[in-house]
């Protein structure tokens, strides 16, 4: 998703919630590039820097007071007949930025830290939502975000362009003992809208699926719970929606789970309007075809031509071999050509995004991405062309002998990856859900790849911490959103970080 937001600088605030079950600065620095500015050069505002030289009779002014970056070389600039007593922009040059703003390879603000990330707290978490769990969304002035951390009612933050924490709605729907095991943000052509899977208020065997229209600041437009999409007689099914690109329909799936075993053997699917109206009935879409396997994972993919890519990951569940199962189909929920089957190891991960528009593919393409590893060294691959017999190709490696986890979005300049490398760390007597650590990575369409984690030592993680929301923001920085926890105390934080990605 894309989105045009003013950058600003990161405010700290959180819910009044606490704690999180168990069943989550700048980055180092990086070298300057040594600029020097000329103290003779004319400021934004058409001053001259007047700052002397001995050709001209008139003494330089001193130093100044920073000298790293942009600053480096900087004399104190003549204004109004006298030199500047603490050096302005007018000393240091148009380059120079008290706080720095600008993602373009310079140290601006002359802190000796070339474009540095920014992190802060959101919001703190009752619970560590798994990804299905939560999702986010660009909206006016911001970005909307689900989180399901607690039974009984999903969290609606409003953010605001900078990822900082401007407003809350709690949206009252019945999930039972725990929280809904889906929840997330679409838009529709008539706006944002909450689609969310959770059990059944009259029955705890039984899962439904619902629609619930908001407005730009997250508030619903009809009484919580919302329409009724589906009813599937399974304690768990999680379920997934896209809409068209232009908003205008939307395909829901999942999965037809056993009531003894919670596993599904089949992934059902329907189309719905705008509004949440029924366009194509429930369908099945996708059957398991190995015996005692299931299909889980399962993804969906909105098209240009008003047409959809379903995913699913058939195995054992285990740690063994998986298969990675693709089929399109069109907004009737007719399967167009011949479905796609990928071999690849256990937890490949995989997301589906949709690249921009081409020549060659006007209506732009799906590109399937997902983790793999080779003995140790475990790295992101994608796939393009997928229904004409595209192959995977490397994308990117990551760190050798950790798993990672991916995050990646399609922006106004191409792909857009970030990922959390894990390591398994375990505490004597510590709750095991919190025995891992890991470093947050950025990869820029340019293939620059970039630690941007806050400081020497790996982030305390949550077993749980296996997503990453990302989102485009304007002067080349990339927002992302995941979780950190620890288990003394007891927390699960939702962290933003903004970081330069050209």
């Amino acid at each position: 998703m894309q989105a045009r937001l003013s950058g600003v600088s990161l405010l700290v605030m959180a819910l009044l919630l606490a704690g999180c079950g168990s069943s989550t600065s700048p980055s180092e620095p990086v070298p300057d590039a040594g600029t020097v500015v000329d103290a003779g050069a004319t400021d934004d505002a058409g001053i001259p820097d007047d700052a002397g030289s001995p050709d001209s009779g008139v003494a330089e002014g001193a130093p100044c007071e920073k000298t790293q970056g942009v600053c480096a070389g900087a004399k104190r600039a003549m204004v109004d007949g006298a030199y500047e007593p603490v050096c302005t922009a007018r000393s240091y040059g148009a380059k120079y930025e008290e706080t720095e703003q600008s993602c373009d390879g310079l140290d601006n603000d002359c802190d000796g830290v070339t474009d540095p990330a920014t992190w802060a707290d959101v919001a703190p978490m009752a619970w560590a939502p798994y990804s299905s769990m939560v999702d986010s969304l660009p909206v006016k002035d911001g970005f909307l975000v689900v989180v399901s951390d607690r039974s009984n009612q999903i969290q609606i933050l409003r953010l605001d362009s900078a990822l900082s924490l401007v407003g809350t709605t709690v949206v009252p729907v019945v999930t039972g003992s725990e929280p809904a095991m889906s929840a997330q943000l679409v838009r529709t052509s008539r706006g944002p809208a909450l689609f969310f899977a959770a059990e059944s208020p009259t029955s705890n065997s039984s899962t439904q699926g619902r629609f619930l229209p908001l407005d730009e600041q997250g508030t619903p437009l009809m009484e919580p719970p919302g329409i009724l999409l589906f009813e599937q007689p399974a304690r768990f099914a999680p379920a997934r929606l896209d809409f068209s690109p232009d908003g205008s329909h939307g395909l829901v799936i999942w999965g037809s789970s056993s009531l003894a075993t919670g596993d599904a053997r089949e992934v059902l699917g329907m189309i719905v309007g705008a509004n949440g109206q029924v366009l194509a009935e429930p369908r099945s879409l996708l059957q398991a075809k190995q015996e005692r396997y299931s299909l889980y994972g399962q993804r969906v993919l909105g098209l240009d031509d008003g047409g959809f890519v379903v995913l699913t990951t058939e195995g054992p569940g285990l740690v063994a071999d998986e298969r990675l199962r693709l089929r399109r189909y069109d907004a009737d929920l007719s399967q167009l050509g011949e479905e796609r089957t990928f071999a690849v190891g256990f937890g490949a991960n995989p997301m589906l995004v949709l690249s921009p528009p081409t020549p060659g593919s006007p209506s732009g393409e799906p590109i399937l991405l997902l983790r793999t590893a080779d003995g140790t060294n475990p790295r992101f691959e994608q796939v393009r062309a997928l229904f004409e017999n595209g192959v995977p190709e490397p994308l990117t490696p990551t760190t050798p002998g950790q798993s990672a986890w991916l995050g990646a979005t399609m922006t106004s300049r191409g792909l857009q990856v970030a990922w959390i490398s894990v390591r398994y760390a375990p505490v004597p007597g510590q709750d095991t859900f919190f025995d891992y650590e890991g470093r947050f990575w950025g990869m820029s369409p340019s293939g620059t790849v970039t630690d941007w984690t806050p400081g020497p030592t790996p982030m305390p993680l949550h077993r749980h911490a296996q997503w990453v929301l990302m989102h485009e923001l304007p002067g080349q920085w990339m927002g992302a959103l995941l979780m950190n926890a620890t288990a003394n105390p007891l927390t699960c934080t939702l962290r933003s970080v903004r970081y330069c990605a050209p």
